[in-house]
Order: C-alpha cells, then structure tokens, then sequence
C-alpha cells in the first residue's frame, strides 16, 4: 500500500477527520496521520517539534506529505492569528522544508497556506483578545484606506475613515503579525519554484474585496507571476476544505487519474453568485477547486466521470437558520424539481452524482433534501455536503467524490451521507440557532458553552434522532444508526462532532 503522510490544518473533524474518513473507501493508499496530543487545541499552540520529529520519522517509508503552513510553521490554525515569532524561527522552518526533500528526494510535499483572515466583526473567541472591542474597527479601517487608494471614497466613507480610532499597539501587533505572516509565505513560493515543493494552494478565509486581505493578495499574486508559478500555486476561497483538496490530488496523482466533473447549478444565475464571506463568483471558485484537485471540467455529462450538483441561491446568499422565511427569488430564480429531475435521470443512467448543498450560508436546504427524499434519490449519491461556506462544501464535495466515484463502497459512502445530513442540514441549519436562542438563560454563550458541553451535547443527540425521523421518510430504508454521540471540539457552538457508527442491513 502507497503512504501519505497528512498533516490537518488543525484538530476539528473538518481538518483532521473529514479527509480520513473520505479516504476509507479505498485500499490503495495507506493515510497517517500523527496523534491528536501533538496538534493543536484550539488557541494553544501544537507541539510543533514533536510534529516535525513524526514526519522526519514517516518520510522514508511515505510517498507524499500533505502539511498546513499553519500547523507545522506556527502550531495550528488559531495560532497562527496569535504568535509572536521572529525572522530567526522563520529561516528554522525554511530549512527544515528543504530537508525533507534532501532526506527523501522523490517525496511529494503538497502544502497549504492560508492568507491570514480579517474578521469583519467584534470577536476575541479565533483572535487576539483585543479583537473583541476593535475587531470591526480594524477590518473597516484597512478597507477604507485600501478602497480609498484604489477607487476612491464618497463623502460619507472619508469621514467614517477619519473617525475610527484603534489604539497604535493594537494595530501594530495586528499588522506585524501578518507582514511576518506575508513574508514567510512570500519565501514559500521560492520554495515551489525550487521544486521543494511540488504543489501548493493558498486559500482566502473571510475574504474580502477590499483590506488587509486584499492588499496581501495583490503582493502574493505578483510574486506568484513573477516566478511564473501559475501551475503549480493556486489561489482562491476556502480554508478548512484544503486538507481534503490536497488529498484528493495526491490520490489522484499517484493513481495516474485526472477526473473529469460535470458541474450542474440549480439556478441560472448561480455561477455569477458572489457567496457570502467570499470575493468572487462561485463558477470563478469552482474552476479553482477543480484543477486544484487534480481534476479536469467535463463539457458534457457523457464524458464525465462524476456529476457536482451545485444547489445555488436564486439571486442572493442568505443564512441556513432563515430559509423558513427565504427570500423569494429561492423560487423565482431557480427550478429545485428540474435540478433535481435532472439528477434523477442522471443516477438512472448510473451516473455518479455528488451534492453540493450551497443555496445558503452555513448550513443545507431543508427544501432540497426532502425534495430528494421524497424523489427516492437522496441515498444514491455519492455524497452530501453544505457546511459553513460555499467553498468548504464545494472542495470537499469534489474530494469525496474523487475517492468515491469508482469505488462504489456502499457502507462508507452510506456513512458520509448519513453524517453530513445530520452535520450540515439538520445540526447547522435547524438545531444550533434553536439551541443557541436558550443559552442566554443558562448563563452560556454561543463562543463559550463552559461546563454544560456534555449535556449540550445530548441534546443534540436527542434532536438530531428526532430531526432524521421526522424529514427522512424514503431513504436509508436497510440502514439502522447503531450510534451517535456528538462533541464540542471547541466547546461553543459553531460545530460538532459526532461518532457515529451504522449498519446497512
């Protein structure tokens, strides 16, 4: 068996169980992955030399390393937003990227890095703690004056601009953080060019037209054409989907496979849509996530191997908790029983299909699955997603499919709908914002569920069993849930684990 090494951007099921557990469904490659004591925790930093001492350990039996910036230069994701590191550590990280290519010559390294995002809200709970009064503040200003330099301000922005008032050691903490940030990712892109590195993807979290973002954006896409590195690095939306972006064309490479993906949208307008939370139309994303999974677009269905159902909005992205009020151009703008026809006549034909739940913003339609419930079609994809932002779904609905377009492995690709749909649909659209609206009474908050994540947690249990119930009427007829057990990897609300466990009968 062929061994990849996959280092997870940080310790959530997003970063750290989502690519295993796509990945299961073969038994070509062999993944490991280092013990979850080395990663992060949340905002503490991971044990970065124990990391590095695992993968120098694992390179001479391995074929390929998947690694996060993120995790083996600053020890995870939040850390990164966090730490206070010099140019001397930087040159340690450098050099020991280098060494792995002069211990192992023909290892493939596929690496990450994100460009450090700027939240546009008041919240200490992923940043520094002064994010928590000047957060916006900081966000605002930096787009003002980048708007300002590049297409001007009106008469009301200009004064906005003058009266935000951030205290200097606040900013410059703030700007040091990620100049360092910018600079170490800039010396990267040497590295791809020396050939250290074979493939790298730079995703935008909380992206942004205009700011500090933006303007680190502009830097690293001239850096990109300047050392004519446009193969080989791509650029675009997304953060925590990137593990699985990597894996799957890692898999894709050592399997000598470039599949081809015929994108579908629900609605017309959908590949012009700007996301919420992103900077580009969503057909811009796609094409990105594509190639930089090691996959090619298809021109016709005949010629694809698997078929990206895209569910889009009408007209304009709303949040998942509103769709029992949605804006109407949900149904003027799109035809949801032609989209899903369309699939139907697809699975008939036996085409692979693979979901994207990506009508709304953090969490699936409740409209479409039942819809697919009651077409008898939801249990014959090959995969469900729509979590948190278009391209979280979108990356990882293309990687799953990858892995599980020819397999055809019922029980594992059983478990990834059954797990999803309790996740994305049922957990994120339906059951977090109910729950969230009764902590208040309980002394608790979304960002801080204090002692009382237990018993949080068996009530989500208890109402994801109620929720499944009670819209899952057609489906998953021979599949029994044996067990379920959710967790709070960061103890607040944003998301949950689960153990599940299932038996198809």
């Amino acid at each position: 068996m062929r061994k990849v090494i996959y280092i997870p951007l940080d310790e959530r099921p997003c970063n750290r169980l989502f690519p295993m557990m796509m990945a299961e469904s073969q038994h070509t490659i062999e993944i490991v992955s280092p013990p979850i004591r080395l990663l992060s925790q949340k905002k503490r930093a991971a044990d970065v030399e124990g990391l590095w001492d695992y993968v120098f350990r694992q390179i001479d039996t391995s074929e390929a390393l998947i690694m996060p910036l993120e995790m083996m230069g600053y020890g995870g994701l939040l850390p990164s937003r966090l730490h206070h590191r010099d140019n001397q550590q930087r040159k340690i990280l450098i050099e020991r990227i280098k060494r792995l290519k002069i211990m192992a010559p023909d290892l493939k390294i596929y690496m990450s890095a994100l460009i450090m995002r700027t939240p546009q809200y008041n919240s200490a709970d992923e940043e520094p703690d002064y994010y928590e009064e000047y957060g916006y503040s900081l966000f605002r200003k930096a787009y003002l004056s980048d708007k300002k330099k590049r297409v001007g301000l009106s008469v009301n922005e200009d004064e906005e601009q003058n009266s935000i008032e951030i205290p200097e050691v606040y900013q410059r903490d703030y700007e040091e953080r990620r100049q360092y940030n910018r600079e170490t990712l800039l010396d990267i892109l040497e590295l791809v060019e020396s050939q250290v590195i074979d493939f790298m993807v730079i995703p935008q979290d909380d992206s942004s037209e205009y700011g500090y973002t933006a303007i680190d954006q502009q830097q690293i896409c001239e850096k990109i054409r300047e050392l004519r590195l446009q193969t080989k690095v791509m650029m675009y939306p997304g953060a925590d989907e990137s593990g699985a972006t990597l894996l799957g064309r890692c898999f894709n490479e050592l399997m000598g496979q470039c599949p081809k993906i015929y994108p579908y949208f629900s609605g017309i307008n959908g590949p012009a849509i700007i996301p919420k939370y992103e900077d580009r139309p969503m057909y811009e994303s796609l094409q990105s996530h594509i190639y930089a999974a090691g996959c090619q677009e298809a021109e016709s269905v005949s010629e694809a191997d698997f078929i990206l159902a895209i569910n889009c909005p009408g007209k304009t992205m709303e949040e998942a908790p509103m769709q029992g009020e949605k804006d109407i151009s949900y149904t003027s703008h799109r035809h949801l029983l032609s989209f899903a026809y369309h699939i139907r006549q697809w699975l008939d034909m036996n085409k692979p299909v693979a979901l994207a739940d990506c009508a709304f913003i953090n969490g699936g339609e409740v409209e479409l699955v039942t819809l697919f419930d009651d077409l008898e079609i939801l249990d014959r994809l090959i995969s469900y997603k729509g979590w948190n932002t278009y391209c979280n779904t979108l990356g990882t609905s293309i990687a799953q499919g990858i892995f599980a377009y020819h397999q055809l492995d019922v029980h594992s690709i059983t478990h990834h709908l059954i797990y999803h749909l309790l996740d994305d649909l049922f957990y994120q659209a339906i059951i977090r914002p109910q729950i969230t609206a009764t902590l208040k009474d309980k002394g608790l908050s979304y960002f801080d569920l204090k002692t009382q994540g237990a018993l949080i947690s068996k009530e989500i249990e208890r109402q994801m069993h109620r929720y499944y119930q009670h819209f899952i009427k057609h489906s998953f007829k021979n599949v029994k849930i044996t067990e379920l057990k959710a967790y709070s990897p960061w103890n607040r609300m944003f998301e949950v684990g689960l153990e599940l466990k299932i038996e198809v009968k």
